[in-house]
């Protein structure tokens, strides 16, 4: 008998291939993500310690001009801020659809398997059934020769 070939193995072979660029992709998009936490971590930071400075600086005095200034400065950080926000929430969008792609793949990637399986077992059998065929063709030859 001829040996096992599952016909859709190119297919099962190129859906692997997918399914590992998509976590790579993935993989790409959460360290998007932990670099902007990062940054919006940051620029919290900077806003909290520069209005900490302009409170400070307040009390001692100081003129108009340069609380604006002060207060322009922490209007441009929490701008960032609010921009990164977006960002995450886009990165965060981009994620859960990468991951909605990897549990359609990995769902195809098991079906096709699931069908090798399946024809695999009914190989086997079909091998078995031959085996056992000409097992009983050389016993009945046998037989034949020796009566």
């Amino acid at each position: 008998m001829k040996k096992f070939v599952f016909s859709l193995e190119k297919v099962l072979g190129y859906k692997q291939q997918l399914l590992g660029m998509l976590k790579n992709e993935l993989s790409v998009l959460q360290a998007r993500r932990l670099e902007i936490l990062e940054q919006i971590e940051q620029a919290n930071l900077e806003f909290d310690n520069t209005n900490q400075t302009l409170i400070v600086k307040m009390m001692e005095g100081m003129t108009r001009r340069e609380i604006a200034s002060y207060k322009n400065f922490l209007a441009a950080i929490n701008r960032r801020i609010l921009s990164l926000k977006a960002d995450l929430r886009a990165v965060e969008q981009q994620i859960t659809a990468k991951q909605q792609e990897i549990i359609k793949m990995n769902s195809d990637i098991s079906g096709l398997e699931r069908i090798k399986d399946h024809q695999l077992a009914a190989y086997r059998y079909e091998a078995q059934k031959e085996q056992e065929l000409f097992i009983e063709e050389f016993v009945s030859h046998t037989h034949v020769k020796a009566g």
